[in-house]
């Protein structure tokens, strides 16, 4: 007669569900302490890290028109590049809002439903749309290469990525990085279709469209209304 003990070696061990306390303690504890925003959405990425198992997950900013940068990056690297297919999927998200999935061996993102349970496929990488006011502030850009990621927990991602995008919100003008960054600039009639194509591609939103653009949101204001006003005959 077996025993019970030698039976039991030979079950498949269970899951332990996860405890989301641990985790969630600590978004509480960013938020509260929070003082400089860089370095608390440093902390909420670092956390995010920690709590999947990912090394690498950064936060995409629009650097110029149709091009963006790695602001902020869980393994410590700023102002880092990303890949032509990542840059092409940023183009799309900050106009669609969507989620997407560039799998491995192609260019091409693919539309991700977040209310599943699991990414299928072998995806290289996650985008996530980080909105407010449906506006898209910024991407979330998840590196599963190496990570099954069936088991990314997609709540934990979004959570996180909702308190990112409302410390993002609260970077108003003036843009210290742009106002001395770049001097005054005599406005040109050719700048018109710039600003609104930026305008557009920011779902409306001219303090992120002022900020691909290189300019403050009052700047950004100024040249528009001059742009557009009428004309004396």
């Amino acid at each position: 007669m077996y025993k019970i003990a030698d039976i039991q070696d030979y079950r498949k061990p269970s899951i332990t569900p996860k405890d989301t306390r641990d985790w969630m303690s600590g978004v509480t504890q960013v938020l509260e302490t929070r003082y400089h925003d860089d370095e608390s959405v440093q902390q909420l990425l670092m956390l995010a890290a920690k709590a999947t198992g990912l090394r690498n997950i950064s936060i995409a900013l629009p650097d110029a028109p149709s091009r963006f940068k790695a602001q902020y990056c869980s393994t410590g690297i700023t102002d880092g590049v990303y890949s032509f297919a990542v840059q092409h999927a940023l183009c799309r998200q900050f106009e669609s809002r969507e989620w997407l999935v560039i799998q491995e061996n192609s260019e091409r993102p693919e539309r991700f439903d977040p209310a599943k349970n699991a990414i299928e496929g072998s995806p290289r990488c996650l985008m996530v749309p980080l909105t407010l006011r449906q506006s898209v502030l910024a991407v979330m850009v998840i590196d599963l290469r190496g990570f099954q990621a069936s088991q990314l927990d997609i709540m934990l991602v979004h959570m996180i990525g909702a308190q990112i995008a409302a410390i993002l919100s609260t970077q108003v003008v003036p843009n210290f990085k742009t106002l001395y960054a770049r001097p005054y600039q005599r406005v040109q009639e050719d700048e018109l279709c710039d600003i609104r194509g930026a305008i557009e591609k920011c779902n409306g939103n001219k303090t992120m469209a002022a900020k691909v653009l290189g300019l403050t949101p009052r700047q950004l204001r100024y040249r528009l209304a001059k742009l557009t006003e009428p004309q004396a005959s």
